[in-house]
């Protein structure tokens, strides 16, 4: 075990970790910016496929679905058998996946890759939390996730000025087949530099590795219950068996847990690590990213649909109001880095507040006569929200994890990266009831859509409070880990969780 964990320490060392973070981020630029970027491609990829509503649906659907339900797995995966092997093979399959996915001769065959293309980035993003975490002392890590931020919030608010721009060129006559297609040689690039400067890295454990066949698929099963209706459901007007899925979900997860209990037990490795579960630290930094990305989903959805639907302005200019978003967001996530490891409780504060006046900002501008909805009126609350996004989400990314350690970091990065997914479907779902009047109405009134936008951003808001609340009062004077390099351990003055942890819900097997 010593061996293990000295051979890793010195392929980190040797190497430059900033050049390998630059090539993990890569992989996440593109997972990220393919849950948004089609979305701008639908109409295309309707007309030239012949695609229906159900089918299109699911061209979306597909890739998100795979994603969630991959993610935990492929964190354990990488803390058995190498983050830098599952990196690799997740980089694989995503770079075929996109060159088939833009080879496509009909709805059926996208919908299929795009579900390769999900579980392959359900492979690649937990490494990437993983390989920071092992791989960056405490004030690299903060940097690093500052990093990460800046990459995913490039990639999400910038995918559909991107998707709109390649479909406007229309290079080589290609049509939406080039927004899959630039995937394949990023990937092949990534490939080739990931096996010389990426280092390899397991989890330490004193045992030969072993996958929990049993637990994959009741945990496969139990995120399906809990994903796919909320993936297809409000799309589907809420089928019964949407309604089912969500009442077996809770028995499916118990029941999930209950076989985890035993696992460890037993003195097998479970595929979950249930030390996690009694990391306080760890819970609440993953219901602050639930929240966080649930409120994301809402002012993404929210925002273009008054936009063009409620004021008539064209999709590229929906777009082009993302600049500034994105463009604040991605220089305030780098310079944040640098203070998240001393002021992550703090900056999540900040970043609240800024928020809270954002969606002011946004309200009136909307709201006011005057201003009647022009886009130079939205662009000051564009910017106040992107700033504010750049305070949050390295600072959560950071503070979830900072308590945990070398042997639970694949799975912990497979959970918190299925906490974002869940929040972003949660956010989705609410923007769409709220936004559910005014779109199914054969005439589209300016005032219901005022309406409505007010609505979604008091929802986003309350999700704002509880973020910037959970991080002010649990975090407040929490001391950063000073081991001078890998994660911190949990400590016994740690704040008390809010709410107590999963002990609470299961009872003896999560307790020491």
């Amino acid at each position: 075990m010593v061996m293990k964990v000295e051979t890793a320490r010195q392929g980190i060392e040797a190497g430059n970790p900033w050049g390998g973070l630059s090539i993990v981020l890569s992989a996440a630029f593109m997972a990220i910016l393919d849950v948004f970027i089609v979305v701008v491609a639908i109409p295309a990829i309707r007309a030239d496929l012949g695609a229906g509503a159900s089918e299109t649906q699911l061209v979306l659907a597909a890739y998100n679905l795979a994603f969630g339900l991959t993610l935990i797995t492929g964190g354990r995966f990488g803390d058995l058998y190498g983050r830098r092997r599952i990196f690799l093979i997740g980089m694989a399959l995503f770079t075929a996946s996109s060159l088939a996915a833009s080879l496509a001769p009909d709805p059926t065959t996208l919908i299929a890759v795009r579900a390769v293309q999900g579980l392959a980035a359900g492979l690649m993003m937990p490494q990437v939390f993983s390989i920071i975490q092992v791989s960056f002392d405490d004030e690299g890590r903060g940097k690093a996730f500052g990093a990460f931020a800046f990459v995913s919030g490039v990639a999400a608010t910038g995918a559909q000025l991107a998707g709109g721009a390649l479909l406007a060129l229309d290079l080589f006559g290609l049509g939406w087949r080039v927004i899959f297609l630039i995937n394949v040689p990023v990937g092949l690039a990534a490939i080739a530099a990931a096996r010389r400067f990426v280092p390899e890295s397991v989890a330490p454990t004193g045992e030969k590795p072993s996958l929990d066949l049993v637990g994959v698929i009741l945990l496969t099963f139990a995120l399906l219950t809990l994903i796919a209706p909320l993936t297809l459901g409000a799309e589907r007007g809420w089928p019964w068996w949407a309604w089912a899925c969500l009442a077996l979900s809770p028995v499916a997860f118990w029941t999930f847990a209950r076989w985890q209990c035993l696992r460890e037990a037993r003195g097998s490795t479970p595929l979950v690590t249930l030390s996690l579960a009694r990391n306080g630290t760890f819970v609440r930094g993953n219901l602050m990213a639930l929240a966080f990305y649930g409120n994301n989903a809402v002012l993404f959805l929210a925002l273009p649909l008054v936009v063009q639907e409620g004021f008539g302005h064209s999709a590229l200019a929906s777009g082009l109001l993302f600049m500034p978003l994105a463009l604040a967001f991605s220089v305030t996530a780098s310079w944040a880095g640098k203070l998240v490891p001393t002021r992550a409780a703090s900056l999540i504060l900040l970043g609240g507040v800024l928020l809270l006046l954002a969606y002011a900002a946004l309200f009136v501008a909307f709201d006011l006569p005057e201003a009647s909805g022009s886009l130079p009126w939205l662009i000051p609350g564009a910017l106040l929200a992107g700033v504010g996004m750049g305070f949050v989400q390295p600072s959560i990314n950071y503070l979830s994890l900072q308590a945990v350690s070398e042997a639970e970091v694949g799975s912990a990065s497979g959970v918190l990266n299925t906490s974002f997914e869940l929040g972003y479907a949660l956010g989705t779902i609410a923007a769409g009831l709220i936004f559910l009047p005014p779109l199914a109405t054969s005439t589209l009134l300016l005032e219901s859509f005022q309406s409505a936008f007010g609505h979604a951003l008091a929802f986003a808001a309350l999700l704002v409070v509880f973020v910037s609340l959970t991080g002010a009062v649990s975090f407040r004077g929490a001391r950063p880990p000073h081991d001078g390099g890998g994660p911190a351990m949990p400590r016994g003055d740690d704040p008390p969780a809010i709410g107590g942890s999963l002990e609470d819900s299961f009872g003896a097997p999560f307790r020491e």
